[in-house]
């Protein structure tokens, strides 16, 4: 991060009194918890700091999150449903990788004119300078070389060192003393660490940097790989011990003569990581043969495929049949899947990324775009498929349901659509469901209040499945596959599933088997009672814009290839 050196605590402060002074605002918020900033100006509102922290917690990380997606200019509350507070909000969220790592807002009375476009502009504008301005304030005061004086100091002695150590460190669980001790504590226990690592790393002549935040990277000149991890060690241990209430994580890489330090530090980073994995307070060397640092390269490697697959539009949504069981199957609705796009135009499944994807949070990314992708889609014929009784499922991960924002901007899409009810249903595994009964349960209501029905995927997974069914109202229950793939040799399974439906049957749930991929299986599932089915026997998945084109077509020239085949699939079942 280039960062001016006159930037200090003093002109961040005064360039923040000087955007509210702009906007003619009551008030100008930064919350910036990677450099532990939480600055308010000016206090002309006269609510007492304890007030502010539960408006910044409450209500405007929720709207910093929904701003992401959609301005939020002159809102006067957080949901439909929620009180109406004492101001009119501006917000413009701080993005890193597309999520929202903090946020400026201003606020203004009821009596005072309303924001505008042109003041939305104005705050995004000062967000760069004030950013770097308050980035400035910690590594000043620890007089530590700025980024762009530490990559010069190294490309001018990395090329004359015969070896050279890059150490990433990563304080613990600073988030838990942000929330218990406030943000003035964290400034102080990254002061101190910083001026301690200012101070070991004078006497081995290396030089260090603050990078952001909870994170700092020294280069150690003529160190080899285990002098380094001594050196780490013995700095580790000495902030466990100096630095009150407070660990660190440490990852160890060698830098080549000449190589570069982008590709040394990402390797001291994934061993950080891999440091905290195993437990935190400790030091790790970059191995590039070892199994858990070859999981987070490759985690890492998969996380960049699916942010590159978003940012250059190769997402592209299929979806495939769920049937219905009787004597004449026919197709009861679809569920929406996501694949990439690759380079030599054939797609492939996001499976195999999706823990990537949990790792580094971008399921709730991921969500809105399925939604943003596939809706203006499916309205283009809504009434159409509606009067069809057409129906497309579409699935929410459980780091889109612990937001409180995502209920809300589901609702408006939907409404902004004109999405009629019975159109789009969402499905929620069992485990992201179990996870948080509270945001789940408040999620389907939510939905339910738009006319928007939920089912329960993966059902059978959890320990106390049957414990937590009565607490979610839900139309639909889908058995895990892997009950429903050994179906005809294990009796186990065949007796799980039976529950499943009987007890589904007695309080009015209908039931899905997953993974229905032969005859024999489609057979025995409906003699169990199972009421519908999904798999390869009944559909392949196919391109979502192709299905949507054959069921809008004109009957006459509807060939009905997919009912047909699956009609006679079921009827061979």
């Amino acid at each position: 991060m280039v960062q001016s050196p006159s930037h200090s605590a003093s002109t961040a402060d005064a360039a923040l009194n000087g955007l509210a002074v702009a906007l003619d605002s009551v008030q100008v918020i930064a919350c910036l918890p990677a450099l532990f900033v939480n600055r308010v100006a000016p206090f002309q509102s006269g609510d007492d700091a304890a007030t502010i922290r539960k408006l910044i917690d409450k209500v405007l990380w929720p709207m910093a999150r929904e701003s992401i997606a959609h301005p939020i200019m002159n809102r006067v509350r957080l949901t439909p449903h929620a009180r109406v507070l004492p101001y009119r909000i501006l917000i413009a969220p701080l993005l890193e990788a597309d999520h929202s790592c903090g946020f400026f807002a201003a606020l203004r009375r009821h009596e005072q004119k309303q924001f505008t476009a042109a003041d939305l502009a104005v705050l995004k504008a000062a967000i760069p300078d004030l950013h770097a301005r308050f980035s400035a304030r910690l590594g000043e005061a620890m007089e530590l070389l700025r980024w762009p004086e530490f990559q010069l100091e190294v490309a001018s002695r990395s090329h004359d060192a015969a070896r050279a150590c890059v150490v990433y460190l990563n304080l613990d669980q600073m988030h838990v003393v942000n929330e218990i001790s406030g943000f003035a504590a964290g400034d102080e226990i990254i002061r101190k660490t910083g001026c301690l690592l200012r101070g070991e790393i004078a006497a081995t002549g290396g030089i260090a940097t603050h990078l952001s935040g909870d994170r700092f990277v020294a280069v150690l000149f003529d160190y080899t790989l285990n002098q380094a991890r001594h050196w780490g060690e013995t700095f580790r241990q000495q902030i466990e011990h100096t630095v009150s209430g407070v660990t660190a994580s440490l990852g160890v890489a060698e830098l080549e003569p000449g190589g570069s330090l982008n590709h040394a530090l990402a390797a001291a980073e994934t061993a950080c990581r891999t440091a905290k994995d195993r437990g935190r307070n400790r030091v790790e060397l970059y191995a590039s043969g070892e199994d858990t640092v070859i999981r987070r390269h490759a985690a890492i490697s998969e996380s960049r495929e699916i942010l590159d697959a978003l940012d250059g539009d190769r997402l592209v949504l299929f979806a495939q049949p769920i049937v219905t069981l009787g004597d004449i199957p026919s197709i009861s609705h679809h569920e929406v899947l996501l694949r990439i796009q690759c380079e030599d135009g054939e797609t492939k499944s996001i499976s195999g990324l999706l823990a990537a994807a949990d790792r580094y949070q971008l399921f709730e990314r991921i969500d809105r775009w399925v939604l943003s992708a596939m809706l203006p889609m499916v309205a283009q014929s809504a009434a159409m498929l509606h009067a069809q009784g057409a129906c497309f499922a579409v699935n929410v991960t459980g780091q889109s349901l612990s937001q409180p924002s995502f209920a809300d901007f589901v609702r408006g899409e939907l409404r902004q659509r004109a999405i009629p009810a019975g159109l789009v249903e969402f499905e929620l595994t069992e485990t992201a469901a179990v996870s948080n009964v509270a945001a789940t349960q408040r999620f389907i209501a939510r939905l339910a209040e738009v006319g928007a029905r939920v089912s329960l995927d993966d059902f059978g997974t959890g320990l106390s499945s049957l414990v937590h069914l009565k607490e979610f109202d839900v139309h639909r229950i889908k058995i895990d596959g892997r009950f429903v793939r050994d179906v005809l040799t294990n009796e186990r399974s065949q007796a799980l599933i039976q529950a499943l439906v009987q007890i589904a049957g007695a309080i009015g749930l209908q039931t899905v088997a997953e993974y229905v991929e032969s005859e024999a299986i489609a057979r025995h599932v409906r003699h169990l009672g199972v009421t519908c089915a999904q798999g390869y026997f009944y559909g392949h998945p196919v391109p979502l814009a192709a299905l949507l084109e054959r069921l809008t077509a004109p009957r006459d020239a509807d060939t009905g290839a997919e009912d047909g085949a699956a009609t006679a699939a079921g009827t061979a079942a």
